[in-house]
């Protein structure tokens, strides 16, 4: 079980007036790209008032396992591997949905063992592949049973993509897991929005809660490099594809700048083909890294470039607080984090993004100005601290909530 960390690990002093909660986090990942990175720095900053276990898979626990940055970054957490949640083929093809029908009982039943060892105050479901792992607990036990903790749920983006990606089992599991959850958090008032035009009846439960990131690990670094940044998940919401084309502009007027495009995904083999159909092979620095904060940290330009919602990207706040100019397509309520202090907002085109960079390229002295003011509004706005302040009252609600609809199935008995 979780122990507290040394006071002097940093992060959030606990108030002599916090109870301290045993608070699981249940997250089914593959990788470790920004939603990852962002739910262990909250698992890392609960822990300073907190106790906490993180669920999650096989997958997961073995990229931070085999991470030495990682694994130190998680060290204040009880990392508690539940078993194998992704098999090799992909979801869509009738292989892969036998495998995952397959593997998701024992999944569920590793998950109930740790939770009955655990027995956590409140459970914090985050990502759409724990919804299905957690299905079964959101129904109340029986009576005589052991009763399942009182359950947080957040989405973030999850409500946009079952509105425009989603097929219908994703769709049905994100309306599950909001129907039954005592507690909503939507990370942006866009997701709130989605979430009220998908289950209206259970959008006023729900507490806006702006995204945040790790502003001491995202930092800027002792020099910047003419280097252009993308890094997200490769599924058409993210705009890779747009972004390959605006980049095979600007190395046609700008042959000196390096380019980079980190991220897997649905999408990894069309990115591909993209660079190289867009003369761009051995132009684009390819690949995914468990931490991106090195590559940030030299960066000049972020480029974020999704077709829906730029606000509350986990890479876009990464990429602001490591001093990065932004460029980000005018969609959605990206004006509430974007404007010309910190870069520029485009219309989601190829030529629209690849004028806005070059301008900044041109422009190193407001390139520079852009990314100070970019990093003091992540910082001022969205740094860990404001967003437990929001949070952590969340989970009392929901644990006061929970005790309440104990008691009357107790007295109803």
């Amino acid at each position: 079980m979780p122990t507290r960390p040394d006071p002097d690990s940093g992060g959030p002093a606990a108030s002599p007036a916090t109870r301290r909660r045993r608070v699981a986090i249940l997250m089914i990942a593959r990788h470790a790209s920004g939603a990852e990175h962002q739910t262990l720095a909250l698992a890392r900053a609960l822990s300073h008032v907190h106790d906490i276990c993180l669920l999650t898979s096989d997958e997961f626990a073995s990229v931070v396992e085999g991470d030495p940055f990682l694994r130190g970054y998680a060290a204040p957490v009880s990392v508690v591997p539940l078993g194998p949640a992704f098999p090799v083929a992909a979801a869509t093809t009738l292989r892969g949905l036998v495998e995952r029908v397959v593997a998701y009982p024992f999944l569920q039943t590793r998950l109930r063992d740790a939770l009955r060892t655990f027995r956590p105050d409140v459970t914090h479901l985050v990502l759409s592949p724990s919804f299905f792992a957690y299905a079964p607990w959101f129904v109340p036990a029986a009576r005589g049973r052991w009763r399942r903790a009182p359950t947080v749920v957040t989405l973030a983006g999850e409500a946009r993509y079952a509105r425009h990606y989603y097929g219908s089992v994703k769709h049905m599991a994100v309306r599950w897991a909001a129907r039954r959850a005592t507690a909503l958090v939507a990370c942006s008032a866009d997701e709130a929005a989605n979430l009220r035009a998908l289950s209206p009846q259970d959008a006023a439960r729900a507490t806006v809660i702006d995204n945040f990131t790790d502003v001491e690990r995202f930092r800027p670094g002792p020099a910047r490099e003419r280097l252009v940044v993308f890094a997200a998940r490769l599924h058409p919401e993210k705009g890779a594809l747009h972004f390959i084309k605006a980049m095979a502009i600007v190395h046609r007027q700008a042959p000196d700048v390096r380019i980079a495009l980190y991220g897997r995904g649905e999408e990894e083999a069309e990115v591909n083909a993209a660079i190289a159909a867009e003369g761009l092979a051995g132009v684009v620095e390819r690949g995914f890294v468990a931490d991106m904060a090195p590559v940030f940290a030299r960066a000049a330009i972020f480029v974020s470039c999704q077709i829906h919602e730029n606000l509350g990207s986990s890479s876009l706040l990464e990429a602001m607080a490591s001093g990065a100019a932004i460029v980000a397509t005018d969609v959605g309520s990206t004006h509430q984090i974007v404007d010309d202090a910190v870069g520029a907002r485009v219309a989601p085109t190829a030529p629209s993004i690849a004028d806005a960079v070059l301008a900044l390229l041109g422009d190193p002295a407001r390139r520079d100005a852009c990314g100070e003011s970019a990093r003091r509004r992540v910082v001022d706005r969205y740094s860990i601290d404001p967003y437990l302040a929001r949070l952590l009252p969340v989970y009392e609600a929901a644990i006061s909530r929970g005790r309440g609809v104990a008691s009357r199935q107790t007295a109803g008995a």
